[in-house]
């Protein structure tokens, strides 16, 4: 997640970011600044960050306008990559401002928040990850693949800290048995901004 001066965010999952993209007004794409920083990525991909025609002046700074086509195809990118979409919006008034497609080894925000270990405090979700146990056969790749440490196997029994889960998906896109769904949980977020 790109600094900003948005008010709030949430975590939405790869299918929430390409609705409000399509049905976005206007998109314009920037450089990432963590990716600049950090440096753990190809330098194609450092601009990613997308922001809509609501989003503050001075984060449209070093923007560049694009179409919708030409974001979906960014996000298209992002989800092979398994990246986690923090979705901005201003607190009061739910207006949608900018989206970011986080990989996990560059994001500032998201690693400092790791380490002092209080997701909770600073982010949010309307989404938990299910798993089928049926399906589930305990090869803990889901647990791998989960940022957040909200997964862990134990004795071949896959345990959920449901606290941790932001419903992110990358799970999803590590389970080779495909038994993981999203499940939408109202009250347990706030509700994702209608429009952009």
């Amino acid at each position: 997640m790109c600094e900003s001066n948005s008010n709030d965010r949430i975590i939405i999952p790869a299918a929430q970011a390409f609705e409000i993209v399509g049905r976005a007004s206007q998109v314009y794409v920037r450089e990432c600044p963590c990716r600049a920083l950090a440096q753990n990525c190809s330098r194609d991909i450092w601009e990613g960050c997308l922001l809509f025609e609501n989003a503050a002046p001075e984060d449209l700074q070093g923007a560049r306008s694009i179409s919708t086509a030409a974001a979906s195809a960014i996000l298209k990118a992002a989800v092979e990559r398994n990246s986690v979409y923090n979705l901005f919006y201003t607190h009061d008034d739910r207006i949608v401002t900018e989206l970011c497609n986080c990989c996990t080894c560059c994001c500032r925000p998201l690693r400092r928040m790791k380490e002092a270990g209080n997701y909770r405090v600073q982010l949010r979700s309307e989404y938990v990850a299910v798993t089928d146990a049926a399906l589930c056969v305990g090869c803990g790749a889901c647990a791998e693949s989960c940022f957040f440490e909200a997964r862990q196997v134990e004795d071949g029994a896959l345990h959920l800290l449901e606290q941790r889960c932001f419903g992110c998906g990358r799970c999803i896109e590590g389970c080779p048995e495909g038994a993981i769904r999203l499940e939408r949980e109202v009250g347990r977020g706030v509700s994702i901004p209608s429009s952009t």
